[in-house]
């Protein structure tokens, strides 16, 4: 037990590493869609993949476009009900005499002596006999949307109020409207003396309502029933079936064959006809296998090849996160646009966001790998073709390669401009491929790609965000703190000229050292300017500042002395905290002179004092060494150019020595036993430290 407890304590690291690289594989196995049928096809391309038979019996759903058909076929069928209201020819019976008694009751009384025994009760029985036939034959009130053009309607249901049956009948038995049937009255009462019919029959008119009117409910409950029994299904496919042979053409009827076992997979419930319900466990237990193998590749490459980031939590979590999260964004989008939320297409996503923010961080190699694991798992999430995945695969790869230099807007865009130029290429060519004609280019994806280009544009202000979040630096940022103009460096050149000039020297060598073995030339160059920002504090304490004969030291103890030159170190770090500078260039001022001596006051105390054993700790800096390809650079650019300073007459011999004897006493001090740089690397460096001495001298 003690054993054990022992080795989580000193493993601990570790395995928050392996828990936290665990709970992503865990998180993105949760993105992957919950079905078995996770086969890409299209209408009149090949079958991918191995002979497809049916492992359990299940209906072929007809296309949206054959159900939508039928139904518009069905709802043609349906005759328009409107109902006969028999009362309506009693009310109007009623209205017309109310009118003829108030209207014309003394106009009346007056005629009779003219017209000779005609009285009012002629008029009211002659008037009631022709409202008769009127409304024996019907008075029909068609709806506005029977009206329109040629789409008059010939025939309908008819049924009586308050009845459940119907029966088709004709227009033409019916008048078609009021005015038909007003003038009808007209003619019919001609009968009447001349002087009176016309307004009788006025009257009559403005009396007059239809009795055969639209049922609109009746119309729509009749529609809905036919269309909600419309039979989605036909046939159906038998278990053992073959579904479809390997590199066989998916026509239109496979293409719905194959599209119904999609659905039944995706809408599975436990019945005869549904997969084992065992099968969703089975997926979600393969989907874990997948991401398992290809993150733990991602992983092993980490621990192999890339250390310093694997054993780095911080820079881990931002890469996990940065994949989880990535693929979480694209199984919303697929999740939203399957069901009808979103007309978002995929190739608008913008694949190329999240190589570009890790080179910044990380090197190409990282964001190289990073983009890999990326498109690998986003082909079970997205169903779309190998096309769609090598496309964007492509596309990440280019984006890389061209931000190597993109530290100013003008190269953002430039970039962005060949982005698109990427994704056109591929897809055209691609669009030639699969469908051998212009014509059948779908242009609309032209777009896409172009909103996907301008969103890489989001990379580039993200990288500040995450700088802040994760404590990283980019080389936008290092290209800023480059700028001689910061505070800080205008500081060095105001306080200690010396010091900032030789600051620009050491920057240019282990620049051009840097760039040679393959490390981080920019990182290098910058951590240099800063390096030596700690002697601000007592500038004439430092031979480069010194512009006399005059020099402070030879009024103090040796002892006081190294601790002078010891402290511009501390002085250095405490001044960059204050002025915010990223860790990583901190470091090069912590590890600039590692654990060597001082070595002049050192012989110079010795000297002073034969019999004492002289105690090292007073004279030697108190590191940590470099821990890097560019902070050791760093420092033995600056030993070499503080040394070459003393030359009078260098020749080529003298300058091969002073390189060769400055580094391999570095070597000798064990000043590069915690980074990983080689005797190869080392030998690459002093050629290029000689050959830029050569230029200077």
């Amino acid at each position: 037990m003690k054993n054990f407890i022992s080795l989580i304590i000193n493993k601990h690291h570790i395995i928050v590493q392996y828990v936290i690289v665990l709970m992503s594989i865990f998180v993105i196995t949760t993105l992957f869609p919950r079905q078995n049928f996770s086969y890409d096809f299209e209408v009149n391309k090949p079958w991918k993949y191995e002979n497809l038979y049916a492992s359990f019996t299940f209906p072929i759903k007809k296309s949206q476009d054959s159900i939508k058909a039928e139904e518009e076929r069905l709802l043609n069928e349906i005759r328009p009900f409107y109902v006969y209201k028999s009362d309506i020819k009693a009310v109007v019976k009623k209205s017309f005499a109310e009118l003829f008694e108030v209207t014309y009751n003394g106009w009346l009384q007056d005629s009779l002596l003219q017209l000779n025994k005609t009285d009012s009760v002629y008029y009211l029985e002659t008037v009631f006999a022709v409202i008769d036939t009127i409304y024996n034959k019907g008075i029909l009130e068609l709806d506005d949307e029977h009206k329109v053009g040629q789409q008059n309607i010939r025939e309908f249901n008819l049924m009586e109020e308050g009845s459940i049956s119907a029966k088709k009948t004709n227009i033409n038995n019916y008048f078609l409207d009021v005015k038909e049937a007003c003038k009808y009255a007209y003619s019919y009462i001609r009968t009447l003396p001349d002087s009176s019919f016309s307004l009788i029959a006025g009257t009559l008119c403005n009396s007059l309502e239809a009795n055969i009117m639209y049922d609109r409910s009746q119309t729509r409950k009749i529609m809905k029933t036919v269309t909600t029994n419309v039979i989605h299904t036909e046939g159906s496919v038998q278990r053992g079936e073959l579904i479809i042979a390997q590199g066989a053409l998916v026509k239109t009827k496979e293409y719905q064959i194959l599209q119904s076992l999609r659905n039944v997979y995706e809408n599975s419930e436990q019945n005869e006809n549904s997969p084992d319900f065992l099968s969703e466990y089975y997926t979600d237990f393969g989907f874990f296998l997948i991401t398992l193998i290809v993150i733990g590749m991602f992983v092993l490459f980490l621990q192999i090849f890339e250390k310093e980031v694997f054993m780095n939590l911080r820079k881990m979590i931002f890469i996990l996160v940065a994949i989880t999260s990535f693929l979480a964004l694209i199984s919303l989008l697929v999740s939203l646009q399957q069901t009808g939320k979103i007309s978002i297409s995929l190739y608008g996503v913008s694949f190329c966001i999240i190589p570009i923010v890790i080179k910044s961080f990380f090197g190409h190699r990282i964001a190289g790998y990073t983009h890999i694991v990326i498109i690998l798992l986003t082909g079970f999430i997205v169903p779309v073709g190998f096309e769609f995945l090598f496309l964007h695969f492509v596309a990440g790869f280019v984006a890389i390669i061209i931000s190597e230099k993109t530290h100013y807007w003008s190269h953002f865009f430039l970039a962005i401009g060949i982005i698109f130029l990427t994704y056109s290429i591929g897809y055209l060519g691609i669009s030639f491929v699969q469908e051998s004609a212009w014509s059948n280019i779908k242009f609309s994806n032209f777009g896409w790609l172009f909103v996907n280009a301008t969103f890489t544009l989001l990379a580039y202000p993200l990288i500040p965000v995450f700088e802040k979040l994760f404590g990283f630096v980019s080389d936008i940022t290092l290209v800023e703190l480059s700028d001689l103009n910061k505070p800080l460096l205008r500081e060095l050149a105001k306080t200690a000229p010396g010091t900032f000039w030789h600051s620009l020297q050491v920057a240019n060598l282990a620049e051009n050292a840097a760039s040679e073995i393959g490390a981080k030339a920019l990182l290098a160059k910058v951590g240099a300017l800063y390096h030596d920002i700690g002697k601000m504090q007592r500038p004439a304490y430092f031979i480069e500042n010194q512009r006399t004969a005059i020099n402070p030291h030879d009024d103090l103890p040796y002892i006081e002395s190294a601790r002078i030159i010891k402290d511009h170190v501390i002085s250095g770090i405490e001044m960059a905290k204050k002025e915010r500078l990223p860790n990583v260039l901190i470091d090069f001022i912590r590890t600039h002179h590692g654990t060597t001596r001082i070595e002049y006051f050192y012989r110079q105390y010795a000297k002073a004092n034969p019999d004492q054993n002289v105690d090292e700790r007073l004279f030697r800096y108190a590191g940590p060494l470099p821990y890097s390809k560019e902070t050791a650079v760093v420092m033995m650019a600056d030993s070499i150019e503080a040394a070459s300073r003393s030359l009078k007459n260098p020749t080529d011999e003298f300058i091969n020595n002073l390189v060769d004897n400055i580094i391999q006493g570095k070597i000798s001090q064990n000043q590069f036993e915690n980074c990983d740089i080689s005797f190869k690397d080392l030998t690459i460096i002093k050629k290029s430290f000689k050959k830029q001495l050569r230029s200077i001298y």
